[in-house]
């Protein structure tokens, strides 16, 4: 199988009778089109400029499509499924397809079909009782916001960083967001799936015909599913129910600029508490200047070399926006007088830490968004696109970035030590990065976006180097990645190693037990079907 991974494009030949991925595509294409429509097949200049890795280079992209097929409802997703099963033609599915940074809409597989779902976008239910939306696959964080805006719904949407994305792709990707209920993967209640063999399945309640309690309880009767179909290539997820916060009667948001680096990783500590006995209940993020800044402004306006910046341009950062070198970003929600508290114990946890500074701004919770100041709006789940500034940061004309996320536990020594990691390898790249730890009550990830220019093939080639060398450095200090670009899934997987890496063991057991033929997105994850599968 050809495949995209971090050394090059090697591997077995996914192949029959001598038939490339891309032959088999090609002789399934018409009956794709018959499926869903012709003008629902696009290829050509628009499958290179909407459906590949736009972080690429040109002249030589590592992985493309052969043409993207759009399913307009679940029987035509069926249909999509059983036609590749047919020509043994591997898919590659996405919700939006600006997975951005991680690999864009590019297959693992080059040739496969890219399996696009933004023309199922419908919001099909919300309870504001239950607090709960149903949505399709292509329904985005911005349109689920409008949607209950537009209605008067007391509910809040919470958004990651960049509000186009699909709900369900983000929460399918572990995504996340900054108010209470920030842990998408966790507010996951009830979905609909297409298998590799074209079935349906609900998970959870909805396995009950008509189930009142398909989106209002997370457990049926048996094992719990939902999570399986999470960063894996088992199933199609068609429908989704998602738990979403009440709106509250008023919220603050609250900022610790911490202005050194060792104030930074105290500011974990004295948070935790805080986390773990629920005084504090959003996603916290804590982020380093640059983070910031680039959103804000351009490397020429600070320095006048490709360099790192250095601790002067740091300090003129901090004195003009009013920063530190790290910036710790909180939510509270409810009753004025609870709030109150929370912000007293707050205040006490940090007041040790010298050189920081704390401010807090109230709103009602029916604010209009235009009201709320830019750098509050996240821990409100209001959607923005503001992150996309950061790659102005230099003034590529094709800036491109990856991201890399080891996941950690919740302590200033391990925040020091990957912060010197990434220090270590934005020198070896001799790059600026935007960094934030972003804390759960037990461990965080770090949220690393390394920004380089895509219209340099050799740039592009040495940033994946040192990024692949990180991710190899933080597993030698018993650290995880949480996520990964396409070219490093298969360096990420190999180091889930306990017991002679069972787990990847069990995932391809799962692989060939759910869909025999390898057709459904191979490679993700990590997550293969077994050589003696391959075109059978």
């Amino acid at each position: 199988m050809t495949v995209l991974n971090d050394e090059t494009l090697k591997g077995e030949s996914f192949t029959d009778e001598a038939l490339t991925v891309a032959d088999r595509a090609v002789r399934a294409k018409a009956a794709f089109a018959a499926a869903v429509g012709q003008e629902w097949i696009i290829d050509g200049e628009r499958l290179a400029r909407e459906f590949s890795d736009p972080y690429d280079t040109l002249d030589a992209p590592r992985s493309q499509g052969s043409y993207v097929v759009q399913p307009g409802s679940v029987e035509e997703v069926r249909q999509v499924v059983r036609i590749a099963n047919e020509y043994r033609v591997p898919l590659w599915t996405g919700s939006q397809g600006r997975n951005n940074g991680y690999g864009g809409s590019a297959p693992r597989v080059p040739g496969s079909v890219l399996v696009n779902l933004r023309r199922m976008n419908r919001v099909l239910e919300v309870n504001e009782t239950f607090g709960y939306a149903v949505v399709e696959p292509g329904v985005s964080f911005a349109e689920l916001n409008t949607y209950l805006r537009e209605n008067d719904i007391a509910l809040w949407t919470s958004v990651p960083d960049l509000s186009w994305g699909s709900v369900i792709g983000n929460t399918m990707e572990h995504g996340l967001g900054y108010t209470p209920y920030g842990e998408h993967a966790d507010q996951v209640c009830g979905m609909e799936v297409v298998l590799a063999d074209g079935d349906l399945v609900r998970t959870g309640m909805g396995g009950q015909s008509n189930s009142k309690n398909f989106h209002t309880h997370q457990r049926g009767f048996g094992p719990r599913l939902d999570e399986m179909f999470m960063q894996s290539n088992f199933g199609i997820v068609t429908k989704m129910g998602l738990w979403m916060q009440p709106r509250p009667k008023v919220w603050r948001s609250v900022w610790i600029h911490a202005e050194t680096d060792e104030g930074g990783y105290a500011l974990v500590d004295a948070l935790r508490p805080l986390l773990m006995d629920g005084t504090i209940t959003n996603r916290v993020l804590i982020m380093n200047l640059t983070a910031i800044v680039t959103a804000l402004s351009k490397k020429k306006d600070w320095h006048d070399s490709d360099g790192p910046i250095d601790d002067d341009v740091r300090a003129a950062m901090r004195a003009k926006f009013g920063l530190g070198n790290w910036n710790a970003r909180i939510g509270l929600y409810g009753e004025p007088d609870r709030m109150d508290v929370e912000e007293r114990l707050i205040r006490e946890a940090v007041a040790h830490i010298p050189g920081t500074r704390y401010e807090s701004r109230e709103y009602p919770g029916d604010v209009r968004h235009e009201d709320v100041l830019p750098p509050d709006q996240a821990v409100a789940g209001i959607p923005d696109m503001d992150l996309l500034r950061m790659l102005d940061w230099y003034g590529y004309e094709r800036p491109g970035h990856v991201g890399f996320a080891p996941i950690f536990p919740l302590t200033s020594g391990d925040a020091r030590e990957i912060h010197e990691l990434i220090e270590r390898g934005s020198t070896r790249m001799g790059k600026d990065y935007g960094a934030a730890y972003a804390l759960t009550a037990r461990s965080m990830l770090m949220l690393c976006l390394i920004i380089y220019n895509a219209g340099d093939a050799e740039e592009v080639r040495r940033t994946f180097e040192v990024t692949g060398e990180m991710i190899a450095e933080s597993a030698a200090k018993d650290y995880g990645e949480y996520r990964g670009h396409l070219q490093f899934m298969d360096r990420i997987a190999g180091q889930f190693d306990f017991n002679d890496h069972a787990q990847r063991r069990l995932n391809q057991k799962l692989k060939d037990a759910l869909d025999p033929r390898g057709i459904l997105s191979p490679g993700k994850q990590g997550i293969w079907p077994s050589a003696a599968e391959l075109g059978a």
